[in-house]
C-alpha cells in the first residue's frame, strides 16, 4: 500500500560505469511490484536472469554456482531504485527460498529481522510514554489526598487548569517540533521530546501547589507534543511499503502498553502500598526515560529525510544499507535459492530524488514539490534567532500545507478528524476514573485496568482492517462504533448516577457501564492507529514532519477543550459523555 508520501518518484533507469544494468523479473514481473508475495519472487531455472558477472543486479539466479549468469547485451536497463523499492526489497529478501522450505524459512526470516523488529519496539516504548504522561493525571485527579491537599476541593477551575495544561503544552511543543523534525532530522527531535517528558514527569513530583504543578505539566505537554509528529513520521519512513500499515499501527498499539502499565502502578501505588501521588507521578517518568535510551541506541534515522528534504544522499545511502542490514539483507549475501542481495547505492537514490526535485513530486505548480527549504535559512545561534528561524519555517510549512492540492485534500479533512477523535478520546480519559467514581463504581482501579486492556481487542482489529479495508473506512467505521459505544455508556450512567450507591443498583447494570466504557476504548484506539496511519502517508516527505504537527495541535486544542467542559459536567457522567459522543460522530462524517 502505496500512500502520497511515497514520493521519491519513477526513475527510468540507471547507468553504472556506461554499463547497462539488466531487467530484474521474477515471474514476469518487475521488483517493482511491491505487493507480490515472497513465492511470487521465485526465480526457476527457465526464467534465470541473464547479467553480466561483473555488474550484479539486486538479486542473482545462480544454478551453476561455477558458471554464473550469462550476459546478454540486449538486455534493457535496470530502473534506479528508490529508498521505498529498496527497502521492500531488502525486508523481503530473507524470504525468498525454495517452496518446500517455506516454514522454516520465515521463522529464519524473522530471525534474520530481529534487529529491525527492536527498533520497531523501541519505537513503541516511546509511544508508551505518551500515554502514561496524559494518563497519570487521570489517576491522580481521583485520589482523595490530591483533591484535599492540593486542589483544595476546587475541581471544577483546578482541575480543568491541571488538566488542560498538559494539553496546551502538547498543543505547542506538537506544531513546533513538527516543523523542526523536518529541519534537524525526525530521530532528534524525537530524542528532544523524550528527555523533556522524562525530566518534566520527574519534577512534577516536587510541585508544592496546583499551580507549580500545572507549570511541570505544561512542561511534560511540551515534550509528549514533541514526540508524537516525529515518531510516527520515522516509523512511516523507516517501514517498507508493503509493511507500513501493520508497522505504524503495532507502534501505535504501545499505547495500550503504556495505559496498562500506568493502571498497573496506580493499583499498587495507591491500593496495595498506599504511597501518595508524588510516588506515582515518579514512576510514571520511567517509560519516557527508557524510550529516550531504546531511540537514541537502536533506531535509525531516516534516510528519506536526508535525501528528500537535505538531499545528502550518501548519508542516506548508508542509512538505508543499514537499515537493510538489520532487516537480515546484506550486499553479497545469497538466498538457498540462488538469489544475491545488492545493496543501495549513492546513483541510485540522487537519480531518483533528482528526477523530480527534492521535495518528491514533479509538479512544479505544488509548493509540496518546491526546494522546501530553498531560501537556507541559517540554523538559530541565539534565542532570537531561534525565534526568527521557527516563524520562517512555519510561515514556510504553512504555505505548503494549505497550498490548493494539500489544503482540501489533506490539510483541513485530517486536522477536523483529529480535533474531533481527540476531544471525544483524550477529553474523556483525562477524566475516566472520576466519572468511575461518580457512577459507584465499587473498584475504580480493577475496572481502570479493564478499561486498559480493552486496548488490545481495538489493536487486533485496527492492524488487520487497516490492510483488508483501508485507512479511510477503518477511521470512519471507529469512530461512529465509538459515538454508540459513549450512547450506552451514557444511558446507563444516568441510571447509576441517580442511585445513591452501587447497592442501589443491578448488577447488569454495573456490567453494562464497563462493558461500553471498554467497547469505547477498543473503537477509540482502532480509530486512532487507523488515523495515525493515513495521516503519516498523506503528506510529502517535505513536510511530513510539520503536517503531523499541525494535525496534532488541532488534536491538542480538541483535547484541551474538552478539559474545561469536562471538570464542569464531570458531576453529570450522562451529559459528559453524551457531548464526547456526538463530537466524535460528526467527526466520523468528515
Amino acid at each position: 500500500h502505496r500512500g502520497s508520501g511515497d514520493d521519491e518518484e519513477r526513475g527510468h533507469g540507471s547507468n553504472e560505469g556506461g554499463r547497462a544494468v539488466p531487467p530484474l523479473v521474477f515471474s514476469g514481473r518487475s521488483t517493482q511490484s511491491a505487493g507480490d508475495s515472497a513465492a511470487d519472487l521465485l526465480i526457476s531455472p527457465e526464467q534465470s536472469v541473464r547479467e553480466n558477472d561483473d555488474v550484479a543486479g539486486l538479486y542473482r539466479y545462480s544454478g551453476d554456482p561455477l558458471r554464473g549468469g550469462e550476459s546478454d547485451s540486449g538486455s534493457a536497463p535496470t530502473p534506479a531504485r528508490s529508498i521505498d523499492e529498496f527497502l521492500e526489497e531488502a525486508y523481503r529478501f530473507p524470504t525468498l527460498t525454495a517452496p518446500s522450505d517455506r516454514r522454516s524459512a520465515m521463522w529464519s526470516a524473522h530471525r534474520a529481522r530481529l534487529p529491525y523488529y527492536l527498533s520497531v519496539l523501541s519505537m513503541g516504548i516511546a509511544n508508551s510514554s505518551d500515554a502514561a504522561e496524559i494518563l497519570c493525571i487521570s489517576y491522580v485527579l481521583s485520589d482523595e489526598t490530591f483533591d484535599r491537599t492540593i486542589l483544595r476541593g476546587d475541581v471544577a477551575f483546578r482541575g480543568g487548569v491541571l488538566a488542560g495544561s498538559v494539553f496546551l503544552g502538547m498543543l505547542l511543543g506538537g506544531w513546533g517540533v513538527g516543523v523542526a523534525s523536518d529541519r534537524y532530522g525526525r530521530k532528534r527531535t524525537l530524542l528532544l521530546g523524550l528527555v523533556t517528558n522524562s525530566v518534566a514527569g520527574l519534577l512534577s513530583a516536587a510541585a508544592p501547589n496546583a499551580w507549580a504543578l500545572s507549570l511541570m505539566r505544561f512542561c511534560a505537554g511540551v515534550g509528549i507534543g514533541a514526540t508524537v509528529p516525529p515518531l510516527f513520521t520515522l516509523v512511516t519512513e523507516l517501514s517498507p511499503p508493503s509493511r507500513r500499515g501493520f508497522f505504524v499501527t503495532v507502534v501505535a498499539s504501545f499505547w495500550m502498553v503504556g495505559s496498562i502499565y500506568v493502571a498497573l502502578v496506580a493499583m499498587l501505588n495507591f491500593q496495595a502500598f498506599g504511597w501518595g501521588w508524588r510516588t506515582f507521578m515518579v514512576l510514571c517518568a520511567a517509560p519516557s526515560a527508557a524510550g529516550a535510551f531504546t531511540v537514541g541506541r537502536y533506531v535509525p534515522s531516516s534516510p528519506r529525510f536526508w535525501a528528500s528534504v537535505k538531499g545528502r544522499y550518501g548519508e542516506a545511502t548508508d542509512i538505508g544499507n543499514g537499515i537493510a542490514t538489520m532487516m537480515g539483507a546484506e550486499h553479497g549475501r545469497i538466498r538457498p535459492s540462488g538469489l544475491r542481495f545488492r545493496s543501495l547505492e549513492v546513483e541510485e537514490v540522487r537519480q531518483r530524488c533528482s528526477s523530480v526535485g527534492r521535495h518528491g513530486s514533479a509538479s512544479s505548480e505544488d509548493p509540496a514539490s518546491d526546494d522546501y527549504h530553498g531560501t537556507h535559512i541559517a540554523p538559530p545561534t541565539t534565542i532570537c534567532s531561534f525565534f526568527r528561524f521557527a516563524w520562517s519555517e512555519s510561515c514556510l510549512s504553512f504555505t505548503s500545507l494549505y497550498s490548493p492540492s494539500l489544503r482540501h485534500a489533506a490539510t483541513l479533512p485530517l486536522q477536523s478528524v483529529w480535533f474531533a477523535l481527540s476531544f471525544g478520546s483524550y477529553g474523556l480519559l483525562t477524566w475516566i476514573n472520576s466519572i468511575f467514581v461518580e457512577v459507584h463504581l465499587k473498584d475504580v482501579y480493577l475496572n481502570a485496568l479493564l478499561f486498559a486492556f480493552a486496548n488490545l481487542p481495538g489493536n487486533i482489529l485496527s492492524a488487520v482492517l487497516v490492510e483488508k479495508i483501508g485507512r479511510r473506512n477503518t477511521l470512519m467505521s471507529a469512530m461512529a462504533l465509538s459515538a454508540a459505544s459513549l450512547g450506552s455508556f451514557a444511558y446507563f450512567a444516568k441510571d447509576a448516577n441517580a442511585a445513591a450507591s452501587a447497592e442501589n443498583r443491578g448488577e447488569a447494570s454495573t456490567v453494562a457501564i464497563v462493558l461500553s466504557a471498554c467497547a469505547f476504548q477498543s473503537f477509540s484506539i482502532a480509530g486512532w492507529n487507523a488515523l495515525d496511519v493515513l495521516t503519516g502517508e498523506t503528506f510529502p516527505t517535505s513536510v511530513r514532519g510539520a503536517g503531523m504537527g499541525l494535525c496534532t495541535a488541532s488534536g491538542r486544542i480538541g483535547a484541551l477543550m474538552a478539559q474545561f467542559v469536562n471538570s464542569a459536567l464531570v458531576r453529570r457522567p450522562a451529559a459528559l459523555l453524551s457531548v464526547a459522543g456526538m463530537t466524535l460522530l460528526v467527526g466520523a462524517t468528515v
